[in-house]
C-alpha cells in the first residue's frame, strides 16, 4: 500500500511541475480591436514587427511580455516568437509589463516605457531584450525587465534565423526573409 501511495505522489508531483512549467510559457497574442491597428484600406499605416529572444530558462520571466500602445494591450509576446502588426503611423507611448524576482525573492511586476515613432509606409522591427534591471542602495530592485530596441531589418534578420524564432500571426505569412 505504501508504495502504490509513493507511486502515486510521485506522478502528482511530476503532472503538476509539467503544467506549472507550460503555463508559464504561453504564446503569442494580438488584441484585434487595439484602436491602433490600421483597418482595411487605410493608408497611412506602418509594418512593425514585434520581436522576442528565447533566453533560456529563467521561471517567471518565461511569461508573455505584456506589450501596450497608447495606454491598451496591443499583445502579449512569447519568448521565441515574433509576430507582424500593421499599425497606424503616428507617435505613441509603448510600454512593456513583465515580471521579474526581485532582490528579496519575491515574483514583481515590472514594466518599460518609451516614446515611439512609426512612419507610413516603413517596416519596423522592435527586439524586447531582457536586461538586468539596477539595484538601489537599499534595495527594492533586482530581477530583470524588458527594454524594446529598435533594429535593423539585417539584425532582425539574424535574430530571428538564428535563433530559428517561430512566426506568429501575420508574420507566418510576412516572415522576415531576404
Amino acid at each position: 500500500m505504501n508504495t502504490i501511495h509513493c507511486s502515486v505522489l510521485r506522478w502528482l508531483f511530476i503532472f503538476v511541475v509539467l503544467v506549472s512549467a507550460g503555463g508559464c510559457v504561453g504564446s503569442t497574442v494580438i488584441q484585434s480591436g487595439h484602436p491602433l491597428i490600421a483597418r482595411e484600406g487605410a493608408t497611412e499605416t506602418a509594418k512593425v514587427y514585434f520581436i522576442r529572444p528565447d533566453t533560456g530558462f529563467y521561471g517567471v520571466m518565461d511569461r508573455p511580455v505584456s506589450i501596450s500602445l497608447a495606454g491598451a494591450e496591443l499583445l502579449t509576446l512569447a519568448k521565441g516568437q515574433y509576430t507582424l502588426v500593421q499599425l497606424a503611423a503616428g507617435t505613441s507611448e509603448l510600454r512593456a509589463d513583465s515580471y521579474t524576482v526581485d532582490d528579496h525573492g519575491y515574483m514583481t511586476k515590472v514594466s518599460s516605457n518609451m516614446q515611439i515613432s512609426f512612419s507610413a509606409g516603413e517596416t519596423h522591427y522592435l527586439v524586447f531584450e531582457m536586461v538586468p534591471r539596477p539595484t538601489p542602495l537599499f534595495g527594492g530592485g533586482g530581477g530583470f525587465v524588458f527594454l524594446p530596441r529598435r533594429v535593423s531589418r539585417d539584425n532582425a534578420l539574424d535574430a530571428v534565423q538564428g535563433q530559428g524564432f517561430a512566426p506568429v500571426g501575420a508574420a507566418v505569412a510576412g516572415p522576415i526573409a531576404r
